[in-house]
């Protein structure tokens, strides 16, 4: 069961920060979940809301701010003094920062309160050309976003995000043409594993916060969890 960190190591960290990926790396995680959104000036950055007061101490929407502005404010102080001057990162310097590595990169495309025409493609565009089409999966609560990545690439690895229980999630996820599913684990029934099993269909659960219900899903033989705590998962799961 690979362990995904949610928007890097965020229980330490400020959360989608170089920082926060850096230290995901340096726990052990198997992988990264991350969010991307649009700039003004149409570069592809890392952040989880569609506008940046949480964050930060500056205020507004990521649409309306070239990454120059963006770049202006602090997204590390938040989480205390030790992470002031993180900025914002973009996808490009993620995708630099594990190029080296074995690591899998979950990408949720934020398209959801905030429209971002032409994001799928610079998604595809970016990933295609720095060679990361097998190492990623898109992820998204959008599902006509996934239908798009797979129009646009075929051999995109794609996950339905969803929060509440979803009718035959094997025919769901063969309709979209998607790899995985991406459920709530409270929403998990272990009832569909079968079914997803033999349809080629992998499943990664968000958010697993505690090694109790870690090792649960770990005997389920699920594919992978998404947590906010990959150093406590990952010491106790790999434990020899």
């Amino acid at each position: 069961m690979r362990i995904y960190a949610h928007r890097g190591n965020s229980s330490v960290y400020p959360e989608n920060t170089m920082a926060a990926f850096q230290s995901a790396l340096s726990v052990g995680a198997e992988g990264i979940e991350t969010d991307v959104h649009l700039s003004k000036d149409g570069i592809l950055v890392i952040t989880h809301d569609e506008e940046i007061s949480r964050v930060s101490d500056g205020k507004g929407q990521v649409k309306d701010m070239t990454l120059e502005e963006l770049r202006k404010y602090d997204f590390g102080s938040w989480k205390g003094e030790a992470y002031k001057g993180e900025k914002i990162p973009t996808l490009k310097e993620l995708l630099d920062l594990i190029r080296d590595t074995d690591l899998m990169l979950n990408i949720e495309i934020k398209m959801g309160f905030v429209l971002y025409p032409g994001l799928e493609e610079k998604l595809v565009e970016m990933i295609r050309s720095e060679g990361f089409l097998h190492r990623v999966i898109f992820s998204s609560f959008n599902h006509y976003s996934l239908a798009l990545i797979k129009q646009l690439e075929p051999e995109a690895k794609t996950a339905p995000l969803y929060e509440c229980g979803l009718f035959q999630p094997h025919e769901y996820a063969k309709t979209l043409g998607a790899s995985f599913i991406h459920p709530s684990y409270t929403s998990m029934d272990p009832r569909l594993l079968e079914d997803l099993r033999k349809n080629g269909i992998g499943v990664n659960l968000w958010t697993v916060n505690d090694v109790q219900t870690a090792h649960y899903f770990n005997t389920l033989g699920i594919d992978g969890i998404i947590t906010d705590y990959p150093e406590e998962l990952v010491k106790a799961l790999r434990r020899p």
